[in-house]
């Protein structure tokens, strides 16, 4: 849990999270940047199941980082400082330790809720596809418009070697890249349904369409880009999930990387270029025929060139940075 909120605000995320952690024998780290002296002198201490380390970088790339570098177990959970935790003894737990290895994590049941509010709405779904391809299609079918799956349990050692490829690698390091981040998950793995945990995501970032377009916004300009991210934000996503799927230690066999370039994420990428196409029709010559020819290539590689260039339209210096993000990925 990396944390920026004060004491009060962080307190039930932090309370629950702990709370699971003492009844499941797991260890909560919360990386704590907010400066908050009450807040540090509640919690470090509080627990043997509780790592708490104050003082953590501001910058929230960093403090992401400086939380999972305390991971010592072969599963870890992401979780916001604004969520909660909880176990449902009703149910058995999923068993970690007897998971097949084609199996990278299990997803808690999530429950949407808005503070203040009597709205909760529930997910709960599993992606157990044979083929990285169809636990991706799985995914678009059954997400319904959020990417809560993201927050899920995950093996370590595939998980950090994303992050690491993520941070070190990718041109802009932005928060709206957990969607392709989750993808390039679940290709590696299939993602099981643990219904003994549930996890309460606090929505009201993303409760109204209004609400959502100005936290998009907020997600795309804290990262250096532009605001008008419906333009290109499938195109993003599409070029992102090329890089993060054909990464070094991606788990992919050569044959399952090739089956899933050519079928759904060459459908991702052909969404995209329409989208694009659609919002700016020919008021830009040169990006309508760099997504025209992007959405009729075939070969792979040369689609992703056609999105980079479409990329450069909108920030100059894309193309550059998203080819040498693919080679460094790749090596």
């Amino acid at each position: 849990m990396p944390s920026n909120r004060g004491f009060e605000k962080s307190f039930r995320a932090i309370e629950t999270a702990l709370a699971f952690c003492e009844a499941r024998d797991a260890m909560l780290i919360v990386s704590d940047n907010s400066r908050d002296a009450e807040k540090a002198a509640y919690w470090q201490g509080r627990s043997r199941h509780l790592c708490y380390l104050a003082d953590a970088p501001l910058e929230p790339n960093a403090n992401a980082m400086n939380t999972f570098a305390a991971v010592e177990t072969p599963f870890l959970m992401p979780i916001g400082d604004d969520d909660e935790l909880h176990a449902d003894d009703a149910h058995v737990p999923v068993d970690l330790a007897a998971l097949a290895p084609d199996v990278i994590g299990v997803k808690p049941v999530t429950e949407l809720f808005i503070g203040g509010t009597d709205i909760a709405v529930r997910r709960a779904f599993e992606l157990d596809a044979q083929t990285p391809g169809l636990r991706l299609r799985q995914f678009f079918q059954r997400n319904e418009g959020d990417n809560t799956a993201f927050y899920s349990i995950f093996r370590t050692a595939p998980y950090m070697s994303l992050r690491t490829c993520f941070l070190e690698f990718h041109p802009t390091r932005g928060g709206y890249c957990d969607w392709p981040m989750s993808m390039a998950l679940f290709m590696s793995g299939k993602l099981l349904l643990d219904r003994s945990i549930v996890f309460r995501y606090n929505a009201e970032a993303w409760a109204t369409r209004d609400a959502i377009d100005e936290s998009e916004k907020r997600l795309y300009a804290s990262a250096g880009l532009p605001e008008n991210f419906h333009d290109y934000s499938l195109i993003l996503r599409a070029m992102d999930l090329f890089v993060f799927s054909a990464r070094k230690n991606s788990g992919l066999t050569r044959d399952a990387l090739a089956e899933v370039q050519s079928g759904e994420l060459c459908d991702l990428f052909n969404q995209g270029f329409a989208a694009v196409l659609e919002r700016v029709g020919d008021a830009n010559r040169l990006l309508a025929e760099a997504a025209r020819k992007g959405g009729q290539e075939r070969n792979p590689m040369l689609k992703f060139l056609h999105g980079a260039t479409v990329l450069d339209c909108f920030q100059p210096g894309l193309k550059a940075k998203y080819i040498a993000f693919l080679k460094s990925a790749s090596v």
